[in-house]
């Protein structure tokens, strides 16, 4: 109980819950991100995403991706979804789930999709410092032609002082038949402990292709 507690405090005030869906927000607070991205060969990518708390069990939110790559080929997804606990919210270990509607766009075809996903959580703490880990699940079904995508991701972050924190990320997607992985570690900087947190991060393809990505993002807490 202690460690849950504990957890959920540094998770509220890291500003790392953008990435941790198995905690829901409080509510009436909110949390926005975004983030731009480029890959050695030019190829470009960005997000938006936002969280609300519309009840101490109802978390409102949206995740918007768009991309555009060396040859002008234009590509994007983007749900808005509901997230709710699944069991105790109390506990070391913190499951949710949720369920969205939205779409995928691909070079000006657009298709609906719906969503669904699950989420684990907990706290973690290695001597003074206090950390977090979860992994992420979901299954999104489009309509023609657009392929189902299901998502499978890990996140494992610790503060080191109040104002900075490393995280270490691993994406796999399974679309079309194909796999594609990658490892993503990025350092956090809270400037003066302030409402913002910068995003330095890269990523790196272990299956799927051979890209190297330059990321950087920028958190906010309301």
């Amino acid at each position: 109980m202690r460690i849950a507690v504990l957890a959920l405090i540094f998770c509220l005030a890291g500003g790392q819950t953008a990435l941790a869906g198995a905690w829901l927000r409080e509510e009436g607070k909110g949390f926005a991100s975004v983030s731009a991205s480029t890959t050695q060969d030019r190829d470009f990518s960005g997000s938006l995403y936002l969280e609300y708390g519309l009840t101490p069990e109802r978390t409102l939110g949206a995740d918007i991706s768009f991309g555009l790559d060396r040859t002008g080929q234009q590509n994007g997804s983007g749900v808005i979804f509901v997230r709710f606990p699944i069991g105790p919210t109390d506990q070391t270990h913190r499951f949710a789930g949720h369920v969205g509607l939205g779409g995928r766009y691909t070079n000006g075809v657009f298709s609906a999709a719906v969503e669904a996903g699950l989420s684990w959580g907990r706290g973690v703490q290695w001597r003074d410092n206090w950390g977090w880990a979860a992994v992420d699940a979901s299954i999104n079904l489009p309509q023609a032609p657009a392929e189902n995508r299901i998502k499978l991701d890990g996140t494992f972050g610790m503060g080191f002082t109040p104002s900075v924190k490393a995280m270490i990320q691993m994406f796999n997607t399974l679309e079309n038949g194909q796999v594609f992985s990658d490892i993503a570690p990025s350092l956090l900087i809270q400037p003066r402990g302030g409402p913002y947190t910068i995003q330095i991060g890269a990523e790196f393809q272990v299956a799927g292709g051979s890209d190297r990505t330059l990321k950087i993002g920028l958190w906010r807490d309301f």
